[in-house]
């Protein structure tokens, strides 16, 4: 038996999960090389990098079909270093579309399959839920709800919390940085991907622009990725010279923590915004062939996560058409200068938060993976 697990994160929400989990496996289970694709946070960890996850993240039905030669070369070139390594195990994490396409290859390879951080099944069908189930033998998800659901159809299902809630008041943000106490700040966090940004951040400035009319002295703090070239932020941000700005790069918390407000894309960063009580808006715009593919099959009530543990609309969100700077002002606006609304809000955060597990999520998962690996004596 070959001592090397794959693990294949496309994300950078995934890539720093994977990167959590690996520290904590490393500790419970030894001799082994750890490789596959992934990010920085992975790489930190000792793993094998076979490619970086900065030629991977395609996100929407367009950017698939765009990028369509690309991935399919992506993953023959992977499934060749598959069968070449035989890795005694799979970890899969997040990136459904490539993933659950590798967990049937894995399968069929007789390469046992961990899935971490688990794909929307609940919100995109019967399809994926049977890819689950034929195909994985292990899943680790992050919320209770995703336990119950998947165990009811069939999946071999355990609940490990969210790694988030261990991160949610580290030392560096145990008080708030803030010179200017009097001061409203607003966080802006346009995403993780050159095409979020894109679409986003343009938009996210020219809201804060019009905010800034309204009230003079709100500052801004713009969260950006190292997976996204500087350049692409100096040339969408250069215009906005009369903006009083702040600059963060890989620290979303740090800028969610200092606000009072976010204007938030829809992802992993809302749940961080939850963590520390933030009341925010999500937001989201997609090609337009990806955003009605999205509503053809998906099933969930809400895009944000916040609003789907709920089960209700506690924060707004501004998707697609509705993703205006107008409209993004009018509602922040509205919100921002309610203190009712604002305090209302954030019980109902707080709510959610509980909803998340409780701290040591990365150890959990780990743990149960040196199980299953033991059990499968590998």
């Amino acid at each position: 038996m070959n001592k090397n697990i794959l693990i294949i994160s496309g994300e950078p929400s995934g890539d720093i999960r994977a990167g959590e989990l690996v520290k904590e496996l490393k500790k419970l289970v030894h001799g082994f090389e750890f490789w596959g694709i992934g990010g920085d946070s992975m790489k930190r960890e000792g793993v094998l990098l076979c490619e970086h996850i900065r030629e991977f993240s395609f996100v929407g039905a367009w950017e698939v079909l765009c990028n369509l030669g690309k991935i399919h070369s992506q993953y023959k070139n992977l499934t060749k270093l598959i069968l070449k390594k035989r890795p005694a195990a799979a970890i899969l994490i997040d990136y459904p579309g490539f993933n659950l396409r590798m967990a049937r290859f894995l399968s069929k390879h007789k390469i046992p399959v961990i899935y971490y951080i688990i794909p929307q099944v609940w919100a995109w069908g019967a399809n994926r839920v049977n890819h689950l189930r034929n195909y994985v033998e292990k899943t680790l998800v992050l919320f209770k709800f995703e336990e119950t659901f998947l165990t009811a159809h069939g999946v071999n299902a355990e609940f490990a919390g969210h790694p988030l809630v261990d991160t949610v008041m580290p030392p560096a943000y145990e008080r708030r940085e803030n010179t200017t106490p009097d001061c409203f700040k607003i966080a802006l966090l346009p995403g993780s991907r050159k095409h979020e940004i894109l679409n986003l951040l343009p938009i996210m400035l020219q809201t804060a622009e019009k905010i800034s009319l309204k009230n003079p002295e709100t500052r801004f703090i713009i969260a950006e990725n190292s997976n996204v070239n500087k350049s692409l932020y100096d040339s969408l941000i250069s215009p906005y010279t009369r903006l009083n700005l702040t600059r963060v790069t890989d620290d979303a918390f740090n800028a969610l923590n200092q606000s009072d407000f976010a204007i938030i894309t829809s992802g992993t960063a809302t749940l961080e915004a939850t963590l520390l009580k933030k009341p925010m808006i999500i937001t989201y715009k997609a090609a337009f062939i990806t955003y009605i593919l999205y509503h053809m099959v998906n099933k969930a009530p809400f895009l944000g996560l916040v609003n789907i543990i709920a089960g209700e609309k506690i924060v707004p969100e501004l998707l697609q058409d509705d993703a205006t700077s107008e409209k993004l002002t009018a509602k922040t606006l509205e919100i921002i200068s309610d203190p009712d609304k604002m305090s209302k809000t954030k019980e109902a955060l707080q709510k959610v938060t509980a909803a998340l597990g409780k701290k040591g999520a990365a150890l959990r998962a780990a743990q149960s993976i040196a199980k299953f690996l033991q059990e499968k004596n590998i």
